[in-house]
């Protein structure tokens, strides 16, 4: 059995995604010092003074990460390794003491757009103009060239509306027990976005919320002529008309805001400049968490200080 084998044995009761992370990581940690693949048994490699040396050289990032790894290989080898619990444990209480204080990072501030969140907002106004040709065709008029152009709308308003993570490339078009959108004709009637699968499902639950009006309207048009010209079932569509995976999401957001805004907006960052904006709201209410799917105090870490 390979180690990628004894490794999705032993986490066989969380996410495929949060293995398939630990694995990447894990085998990261591997180059540094050695080659692939990893070891089925050997865990020495995991302890040497090489390894750890470079570890601790490593910015903070990148330690939270790579000590998380190494505690789950030692797992899978069934070992422990005080060095690595130790390294652990302080990588932790750094990132959230670094949290806590919520200094936005010199990454974070080179990207930071000069009116913020609401930079997004000018974008959709402007592309709105751009695209009224198409909007004001009926769905079975469009092209599928129009359905891509009129799609880069729809993720940004979405996004600006509410900015969740990479969840909308998740969405069937039809209601089911998972993540969808469909239009619900009884009061409330209207565009509906109900989500089972999402990072914080297992405290927060399913979460059922309605787009504003300029994208309920937005969506009336996009939606039934995606269903016409795609036949995948899901809200968002690629380049070869199959459904849009998350990687081809984040992608497509960074582009798009590259392209409008001169500055690359990744799901992170959009969340953080929404969380940022209502950074009062934030210490006194729900609102922009349930938007954020995060507990008041997680979404509060998203709301950066200057």
């Amino acid at each position: 059995m390979t180690f990628s084998e004894k490794l999705r044995k032993a986490k066989k009761s969380i996410k495929s995604s949060s293995v398939d992370t630990y694995l990447r990581n894990i085998k990261r940690l591997r180059k540094q010092k050695n080659e692939l693949p990893i070891p089925e048994s050997d865990s020495k490699w995991l302890t040497s003074k090489a390894l750890l040396g470079w570890y601790d050289k490593q910015k903070l990032n990148v330690r939270r990460h790579m000590a998380t790894a190494a505690t789950v290989a030692l797992g899978v080898y069934g070992k422990k390794s005080e060095a690595w619990t130790s390294r652990q444990q302080s990588s932790m209480r750094e990132f959230d003491q670094s949290r806590r204080e919520r200094k936005m990072s010199a990454k974070h501030k080179a990207k930071m757009p000069a009116k913020g969140f609401d930079a997004l907002k000018n974008v959709i106004r402007n592309m709105k103009k751009e695209l009224a040709h198409i909007l004001k065709k009926v769905g079975k008029e469009w092209s599928f060239k129009d359905l891509l152009r009129v799609q880069e709308l729809v993720i940004l308003a979405l996004y600006y509306d509410h900015p969740l993570r990479l969840t909308y490339a998740t969405l069937e078009t039809k209601k089911t027990d998972g993540n969808c959108i469909y239009k619900q004709k009884k009061k409330p009637r209207g565009w509906h976005i109900q989500l089972t699968e999402f990072k914080t499902a297992g405290s927060m639950g399913k979460q059922v919320f309605k787009p504003n009006a300029a994208n309920q309207r937005l969506l009336n048009k996009f939606v039934p002529a995606a269903e016409l010209l795609t036949d995948h079932g899901y809200l968002l569509t690629n380049q070869a008309k199959q459904k849009m995976s998350k990687q081809v999401l984040s992608k497509k957001l960074m582009a798009l805001t590259k392209r409008r805004i001169g500055k690359t907006f990744s799901v992170q960052l959009l969340r953080i400049l929404y969380a940022m904006k209502h950074r009062d709201v934030l210490e006194s209410a729900t609102e922009v968490s349930e938007k954020l799917l995060h507990s008041v105090k997680q979404s509060l870490l998203y709301s950066k200080k200057d």
